[in-house]
């Protein structure tokens, strides 16, 4: 997974199905013509049909010329480039475009707004102008008749990217469209920049890229929550770049595990078991007995979670996977996801309290569409059959809003939002010696590996970048499921190129434990 970092092959991961190792919810599933979002505008299909509708009226494409207006964050290269794509998708959809110079502000410096410090703030705003857009109704910024042309021009940047190795375009792009008026004429640097700022908050806003999860202050005692690792372990290591801007700049990078026994309480594991089984709504599975039958297939199905590409996507041997692993079905995943659930929010106020110093936030459905939810539960049962994989990994996002604003970048990069997944052991009892199925860590340069035992209420916080596996229990266990939870998060920066290695806190708290050295981890060039 690691070799994987450098510049040019990252720009080919995307598209790398074929790889073996790599989640198959994040590859075969991640749908980057039919990105949508719970509540808000969808994202469409980065194709561009040759007509559009607005108020029922046809748009001719013919008639809309489209015109640079300012740029940040690109140098004179980059910029060039990027025109270029602009012309080719507009060539190719019957929309003129004038790339005339002389009426433009390019801004080297980044367009990043202060409330979101990890952002690229590399941003294009172009101008529509024709008699077309004379409708009044047509005048908002960037308005659902716009979108197509958008992503059709940054499907063709994701083409620049992806399909010319070496070219002066290195990072994805956001492109704002919005038809043309008065205000809008050629802006100051200064003010070109603030539109840019204006613009990269807008989009994260409109995609829930950074939405914090919900605190509430805490009206009983909480002084049994232990905030601080029973295990720290890192492994997983290798240089990769420091500045995805410089391919001369490198620095050393490990990928972390942390196991916490205290931080879940046997109330709140009680109350997390009872959301993932269905009993906090009073249903049925207070009559299923999962100890001799195995999960309720009422609410689980089999293929519900898959760790490992089937055969219709990679050429593997049927006999690998034809025993996927119990999840939840859709309407349990939809519940769990959306509905309110007390000791859901009860975890994560400990997460947001566990690392106050990033905002804690689900990952959006924007990063790799709704196939990929933000929470999941896994009911792994003896016989079942499991692969290695990572859960996600930034500098592999596919092109899509998220990339647009944060770029990519290896996981933990200085001022980036960092990748975590983490997951609770939710069983009433769970004899790990006996039973087994631990969670099981892979240092892809050395082969070795490392395990985490399930235990009732243990927490385990990992990179998402970290190869890993589900290990089914043993024939000791007969029929019982291995229950856990899974929150996907990602940890924004609060500052500017702040640290997102350090995950521990200078306060109050009684120090971590030395981290744990596995395999390549211990190789450090790095005094």
């Amino acid at each position: 997974v690691k070799s994987m970092r450098s510049s040019q092959q990252a720009r080919l991961l995307p598209f790398a199905a074929s790889l073996t190792g790599l989640h198959v919810l994040l590859l075969d599933a991640h749908p980057v013509a039919s990105f949508c979002h719970h509540g808000r505008r969808p994202v469409p299909s980065r194709a561009l049909t040759p007509r559009f509708l607005m108020a029922g009226d046809e748009v001719e494409t013919s008639s809309i010329c489209l015109k640079p207006l300012a740029s940040a964050g690109l140098n004179p290269a980059e910029l060039d480039v990027a025109l270029s794509a602009i012309s080719t998708a507009c060539d190719q959809e019957g929309i003129s475009f004038d790339g005339n110079h002389s009426n433009f502000q390019s801004v080297v410096e980044p367009g990043i707004p202060d409330s979101l410090p990890g952002a690229s703030g590399r941003v294009l705003v172009l101008t529509a102008h024709g008699a077309s857009l004379e409708n009044e109704e047509m005048m908002d910024e960037e308005d659902e008749w716009l979108l197509p042309i958008k992503y059709a021009i940054s499907n063709e940047m994701d083409q620049e990217l992806f399909a010319v190795p070496g070219n002066d375009l290195r990072q994805p792009v956001l492109v704002h469209l919005c038809p043309y008026h008065q205000s809008l004429d050629v802006p100051s640097a200064k003010d070109a920049l603030a539109i840019m700022r204006s613009v990269v908050a807008d989009e994260a806003k409109e995609y829930d890229l950074c939405d914090p999860l919900e605190y509430k202050t805490r009206k009983e005692d909480a002084s049994f929550i232990q905030y601080v690792p029973s295990a720290h372990i890192e492994l997983d290591g290798d240089m990769v770049l420091a500045d995805m801007m410089d391919p001369t700049r490198t620095t050393w990078d490990t990928s972390s595990v942390l196991v916490f026994d205290d931080l879940v309480d046997e109330d709140l594991r009680k109350g997390l078991l009872n959301v993932v089984k269905g009993t906090s709504e009073g249903n049925h599975d207070d009559e299923w007995n999962d100890i001799e039958n195995g999960p309720d297939p009422r609410r689980w199905v089999r293929g519900g979670l898959i760790d490992v590409p089937d055969d219709s996507t990679l050429d593997v041997h049927a006999e690998e996977v034809n025993k996927p692993c119990w999840g939840l079905s859709d309407e349990a995943i939809v519940n769990l996801c959306y509905n309110q659930h007390e000791a859901i929010q009860d975890f994560e106020c400990r997460l947001v309290e566990l690392f106050p110093q990033f905002h804690v936030c689900r990952l959006p459905e924007a990063v790799f569409g709704a196939t990929v939810s933000p929470l999941t539960a896994n009911a792994p049962t003896c016989g079942d059959t499991f692969s290695y994989h990572i859960d996600a990994d930034p500098l592999q996002a596919p092109p899509s809003p998220w990339t647009d604003v944060f770029g990519r970048y290896p996981n933990r990069s200085s001022g980036k939002p960092r990748f975590v997944s983490c997951l609770v052991y939710l069983n009433d009892e769970w004899n790990a010696d006996a039973f087994g199925s631990p969670t099981r860590f892979l240092d892809p340069p050395t082969q070795e590996t490392f395990d985490v035992k399930p235990k009732p209420g243990r927490v385990c916080i990992m990179d998402q970048d970290c190869s890993h596996t589900v290990t089914p229990p043993t024939k000791a266990a007969g029929s019982r499921p291995r229950y856990s939870l899974v929150w996907k998060l990602i940890l924004h920066p609060k500052e500017s190129g702040q640290d997102m290695t350090k995950l521990s806190v200078c306060d109050d708290r009684q120090a971590w434990p030395r981290p744990t050295y596995v395999g390549s981890a211990t190789s450090s060039p790095v005094p």
